[in-house]
């Protein structure tokens, strides 16, 4: 079953708030979830915020590499990640984290229900966010505690006192608006070539996008380590990947041949061998597993 998409709008702050209903039922109970569009001055920064919740059983989860960066508050449940960048880790996550970019999956595991409010941003929206290298988070999912100690604290007692999801939205927006460094500026070559690598959804070559910006791909590399956090050519296969996905959620299994043909691969046998990299299980596994609306595979619960 795929999420039903209602548009409503929601007074945020100044500006009427665009938001989707994409609850849906899954084999494990009731996900609610609502996603928000930004206010149109952080529209560059931030790709939506989102808020989920359900009474679910314990569960595990592999979340699958995506193009930008979560900044995410847990409101309920107890969660530990299990493993991180192909390293077995038992990490508690049961205030808050932030999740960098990743080059394979996380396995995560929740008891005690779910309840999250999140601000989906883009990897140079959090580079602005942070102040710092986002190499430094790639791979990494640091505890918002460790990022900004006691705030975080009063930030979440803000965020379970507010009456409803509109106004967490809000809550959430200002706290970005209030921490995103407006002297840094991002790099105009580093968001042309990935608005570049999106629309070709990561087939185009490095070498077509440097040449496209008029840069050097070694200038290119030293620029998005510093802003994206992997290299473009990474980037690029995390784009590829995450668009496969987003087409298997939707369509089912097509034509595997044929599917690789357009997603840019050599062949199938490339297209497993990314998919198996990257996701850590089969394209047809994928199909039995996947969360509704791709993204995440549901595994085996806790025993």
């Amino acid at each position: 079953m795929h999420p039903a998409q209602h548009m409503f709008r929601t007074h945020g702050g100044t500006f009427s708030r665009a938001c989707r209903d994409l609850s849906v039922e899954t084999p494990i109970g009731r996900w609610n979830m609502l996603e928000a569009q930004p206010a149109p001055d952080l529209a560059g920064l931030v790709e939506c915020y989102w808020e989920g919740w359900g009474d679910i059983p314990p569960m595990r989860e592999k979340i699958l590499p995506r193009a930008n960066v979560e900044l995410m508050f847990n409101l309920k449940g107890q969660h530990r990640i299990l493993e991180l960048d192909g390293r077995e880790v038992d990490n508690d996550q049961n205030r808050g984290w932030l999740s960098g970019l990743q080059r394979r999956f996380m396995l995560i595991e929740t008891v005690n229900g779910s309840h999250f409010l999140a601000a989906r941003l883009r990897p140079w929206g959090a580079w602005r966010l942070l102040r710092e290298s986002m190499h430094a988070v790639s791979g990494a999912v640091p505890r918002i505690g460790d990022l900004w100690g006691r705030a975080s604290d009063t930030i979440k007692d803000r965020l379970l006192s507010a009456a409803n999801p509109f106004e967490r939205f809000d809550i959430i927006e200002s706290v970005l608006r209030e921490r995103i460094d407006q002297r840094r500026q991002q790099d105009i070559g580093v968001t042309e070539a990935s608005a570049r690598l999106l629309a070709s959804q990561g087939r185009l070559r490095i070498s077509e996008v440097c040449r496209g910006i008029g840069s050097s791909r070694a200038t290119l590399s030293r620029k998005f380590r510093d802003q994206v956090g992997l290299t473009p050519k990474t980037y690029a296969r995390v784009i590829r990947i995450e668009a496969l996905m987003t087409h298997l959620a939707g369509h089912g299994p097509d034509q595997w041949a044929m599917l690789a043909e357009d997603f840019g691969y050599h062949d199938q046998a490339h297209l497993n061998r990314d998919f198996r990299e990257f996701c850590g299980t089969t394209p047809e596994e994928y199909l039995r597993r996947a969360a509704p609306g791709g993204g995440a595979t549901l595994e085996d619960p806790p025993s």
